[in-house]
């Protein structure tokens, strides 16, 4: 298998704004906590 063709070397399969997919995956999933957490306190606080 060539450099080339070894998908754990493709620069090109990168995210686009952190280095590696399973930071994106863990930014996505804080992100994903987050909103839940605020819906939360709103639906708690105006009820």
């Amino acid at each position: 298998m060539t450099e080339s063709e070894d998908p754990a070397r493709n620069t090109s399969e990168l995210p686009p704004f952190l280095n590696t997919w399973r930071k994106m995956y863990i930014a996505v999933l804080v992100h994903l906590a987050v909103l839940i957490l605020l819906f939360y306190a709103f639906t708690w606080y105006f009820e």
